[in-house]
């Protein structure tokens, strides 16, 4: 029986329903009983974006693979894991050298053979494509609003949407200048995150903690709104 470590993520609290953490558990624990896999252990990155390498969960599931103390990593899709083509090879073939096998859900992808290794360095060409269209797209669409002066969310943290316009919500742009001061200090996004929640502050959606990514979005909404109100003077 093989030794099975786990890695699971989703990027915000409110992730889609078949990529919240609880749905990608019952997935993999599911696929380990099928094929008689020993899950040993879960690691879990909450709130965090899969485009960068530096999250706690991953760096433990590397070290993890660098101390050979499993025999395979699952994954209940590629997305999942990292959104980086170059990263997701490098920590594979990383895997391949110590003799652990990955195991995507979603793909069917298994690299303890050669096609599963081929079809992983298309898949993951393909989903980092994917990816900066749909970023590419996103920063076109709020360069045409900003043209315009109309407001891009519905829940931009700071402002409350009124009839089509931005109004400023005093209590959140408080908020908002607490985040960019211990932003400006050196705290990491992740340490902003876990001082607000120990304070006890919520979310604009629906009074839910913040997470890595939350202060992320409202750093660069605040840049953005700078630049609307920028354009107005202009």
């Amino acid at each position: 029986m093989g030794k099975i470590v786990s890695y699971l993520r989703c990027s915000t609290s409110y992730q889609l329903e078949g990529h919240s953490i609880d749905n990608q558990r019952l997935k993999i624990r599911q696929y380990c009983d099928l094929h008689n896999l020993d899950l040993i252990e879960e690691i879990v990155d909450e709130g965090v974006s899969g485009k960068t390498s530096k999250r706690d969960g991953y760096i433990k599931l590397m070290n993890i693979v660098e101390n050979k103390g499993c025999d395979g990593v699952v994954v209940y899709s590629l997305s999942r894991f990292s959104r980086n083509t170059m990263d997701t090879l490098s920590s594979i073939e990383c895997m391949n050298k110590k003799g652990i096998t990955f195991h995507s859900l979603s793909e069917s992808i298994d690299t303890s053979s050669p096609n599963g290794r081929f079809f992983l360095t298309i898949l993951s060409s393909l989903s980092q494509l994917e990816r900066e269209i749909t970023s590419q797209r996103v920063t076109d669409v709020l360069k045409g609003l900003k043209t315009t002066n109309k407001p891009y969310s519905n829940d931009l943290y700071g402002y409350d949407k009124v009839d089509g316009s931005l109004v400023k919500n005093e209590a959140e742009q408080k908020m908002i200048r607490k985040i960019l001061k211990m932003n400006k200090l050196g705290f990491s996004h992740t340490e902003i995150a876990k001082l607000l929640n120990a304070k006890g502050y919520r979310t604009k959606r629906g009074g839910k903690k913040f997470y890595y990514s939350t202060v992320e979005y409202i750093i660069k909404s605040k840049n953005t709104i700078n630049l609307f109100q920028s354009h107005k003077k202009e």
